[in-house]
């Protein structure tokens, strides 16, 4: 199947938005955009499309989705590491993951960079909607540009805690510069992201008609605004949100896990938002080689495997069954390098494909989806039937078998957070569930990631990223306090 082609934006209009958005390497010495040339720029429904097509595009970003998010968010925790290769870049992705990163860690750097550029592209729609006439279409872009902000301003709190908070575009650098206000902690931030969703889901529709399946609606603004209300651990209105999404009837458990992967599959009943890749121009994406096996030509596809993010051992074992079909579609390891000297490898499944070009395939990656969904709901009723049923409903498409019932004597949320890890494994949550989790389990994700990596101290665990150490000396921002100061 191939995806619709969201971001593919005529050279002219690109040429426009290019200058009309700029770069955004930092807020204090962001280039100066003229407000003559964006009063000309934003004034039909084509212009705004353009601009929202900028502002997804930044979802494809090396800083974001198709590269330094999984090192993140998912690398970080105990689902996965960097693998054999700790050598040149990989060895940046390395220290990320044995929490040894210093302040100019590349990674770290470019990941503020470029979800700052989402953040901007967002801001600069907002600051310009209020040009259209009053009507569905405004409130569309209005939405739209409200989740896509919201999810660009959700990863960096986990990320960073205490960060700068923007909800206006940068005219030029004295702007900027007066207007790098720090967080004290991420608080503020979940506070605007929860009170922009809670008005993008009342903007945005249900679904869209034709080539439309990427965009946000009020689906996808409810379930992230269910995940930051239980990051808040203001269940109460997380359940409400995530209450909307089920009642809203436009999702479902699709029948089999493994046909929620594969570019035949995309944006599917059970995925509600995705980053969205396409087979031309460049806009594919880089998982299917990044993630496969060493040195293992990519069947029907070009180029070879990095095997980066590599599963754990104790990610295998969190399976209760390897033969079942959450394993088999999520991770394998069988291939031994031809020579037969290696032990078998482990390595991601779910985004193989064929590429039509090295690190570009067509495969999206999923942001929220149903069973995400469920799950969520589960955790925001508590220990409860209803919250078992929720669970079950999730567990039973891929373990059937009576044998594998959960003991529900266990305590409640650590089953809750082994099925989340291993029904949503690969996907970036991992490590925003282990913060998340130490509102119900005491030092949740300091036992996890230490028992993986084996000789971690609380000394050197760190729950935030540090700031890059050029926003630190440019921008004036502080050094988060939750950023230990790692070696390396």
């Amino acid at each position: 199947m191939t995806s619709s082609l969201p971001f593919q934006i005529p050279t002219a209009a690109l040429l426009v938005l290019a200058l009309v958005l700029g770069g955004c390497d930092s807020f204090v010495d962001k280039s100066p955009i003229s407000n003559p040339s964006r009063a000309t720029f934003y004034e039909t429904q084509e212009d705004f499309e353009t601009a929202l097509a900028g502002a997804y595009d930044a979802l494809q970003k090396e800083g974001t989705f198709s590269n330094n998010y999984w090192v993140l968010f998912e690398m970080r925790g105990d689902n996965t590491d960097q693998g054999p290769d700790q050598t040149g870049l990989a060895q940046k992705i390395a220290l990320l993951n044995q929490f040894e990163e210093t302040t100019t860690n590349e990674l770290v750097r470019q990941s503020w960079i470029d979800t700052y550029d989402g953040i901007e592209r967002c801001n600069i729609i907002l600051d310009q909607v209020e040009n259209l006439p009053d009507g569905n279409f405004k409130d569309q872009v209005r939405g739209e540009a409200l989740f896509l902000r919201s999810l660009y301003y959700y990863h960096a709190a986990v990320a960073w805690g205490s960060i700068t908070l923007k909800t206006e575009s940068t005219a030029g650098p004295d702007q900027a510069a007066q207007s790098n206000s720090q967080t004290d902690g991420p608080g503020p931030v979940y506070e605007q992201i929860s009170g922009d969703l809670e008005t993008a889901q009342g903007l945005l529709p249900s679904s869209y008609d034709g080539g439309s399946a990427y965009k946000a609606t009020s689906g996808a603004a409810n379930a992230l605004l269910g995940k930051v209300y239980l990051t808040m651990g203001r269940r109460g209105d997380a359940e409400t949100a995530l209450q909307r999404v089920i009642d809203s009837g436009e999702y479902q458990l699709v029948d089999s896990y493994e046909n929620l992967w594969g570019p035949e599959n995309e944006n599917n009943a059970e995925s509600i938002f995705e980053a969205q890749y396409t087979p031309t121009g460049g806009e594919g994406s880089p998982f299917t080689n990044t993630f496969a096996p060493a040195a293992a030509a990519v069947p029907g596809g070009v180029g070879e495997g990095l095997a980066e993010n590599r599963p754990t051992v104790p990610m295998k074992e969190a399976y209760l069954d390897v033969d079942g079909p959450r394993f088999q579609a999520s991770m394998d390891t069988s291939y031994i390098e031809s020579d037969g000297s290696a032990e078998p490898a482990r390595f991601i499944r779910k985004y193989e494909s064929e590429p039509f070009a090295n690190f570009e395939a067509e495969n999206n990656w999923i942001v929220l989806r149903y069973a995400d969904v469920l799950l969520m709901m589960a955790e925001a009723v508590g220990p409860s039937p209803r919250a078992w049923d929720l669970i079950d409903q999730v567990r039973d498409r891929s373990l059937p078998d009576p044998q594998f019932d959960v003991d529900r004597s266990g305590d409640f949320h650590e089953q809750l957070l082994r099925e989340r890890q291993v029904e949503l494994a690969f996907e970036n949550h991992r490590w925003p569930d282990l913060k998340r989790f130490e509102q119900y389990i005491d030092g949740v994700a300091f036992e996890e990631v230490s028992d993986e990596l084996g000789g971690l101290t609380q000394s050197n665990f760190n729950l935030l990223y540090p700031i890059p150490q050029r926003e630190v000396d440019v921008a004036g921002l502080d050094q988060n306090d939750g950023y230990g100061g790692g070696g390396g």
